[in-house]
C-alpha cells in the first residue's frame, strides 16, 4: 500500500514541477525577501530603496513615453517604468486598469525607475 502512495506522489512531481517552474525567477527573489519588505511597495517607498531591490507595486500605468518607458501611478505618486514587450504577458492594459507590477529598482545618478519583469492585470 505504501509503495502505491509513494509511486503516486512521484508520478505527480513532474506535473507540480512544471507548474511551479512556469513563473519567472523574480518570484523566487520576492519569496526570499518577504521578511525584509512589504508585500506591495508604494512609489514613495520605492524611491528610497537601493538599486536592484525586487519590488511588487500596485497601481495604474498612465502614459506611454516611448522606447518602452511608461509612467506608473499609485496613491503616493508616479515613477517611470521600463516595460519590455514580453513583460506585458499578453495583457492589454488601459489607463484605468489597476495592475500588479513585479520588477526591480533601477537607480542611476539622476533617476530611479523600475525595470519590469511581469505585469498582472
Amino acid at each position: 500500500m505504501k509503495k502505491i502512495s509513494v509511486l503516486a506522489l512521484v508520478a505527480m512531481l513532474p506535473v507540480c514541477g512544471a507548474f511551479a517552474g512556469s513563473g519567472k525567477n523574480m518570484n523566487n527573489k520576492m519569496h526570499n525577501n518577504m521578511n525584509t519588505q512589504p508585500a506591495v511597495w508604494s512609489v514613495t517607498e520605492v524611491v528610497s530603496l537601493p538599486d536592484d531591490t525586487p519590488v511588487v507595486m500596485r497601481g495604474r500605468i498612465t502614459k506611454n513615453m516611448g522606447n518602452n518607458i511608461f509612467v506608473f501611478e499609485d496613491a503616493s505618486g508616479t515613477i517611470m517604468m521600463e516595460i519590455d514587450e514580453e513583460s506585458w504577458n499578453g495583457n492589454t492594459v488601459r489607463v484605468d486598469d489597476v495592475v500588479t507590477v513585479y520588477g526591480s529598482v533601477d537607480k542611476g545618478s539622476n533617476y530611479t525607475e523600475i525595470d519590469v519583469e511581469s505585469i498582472v492585470k
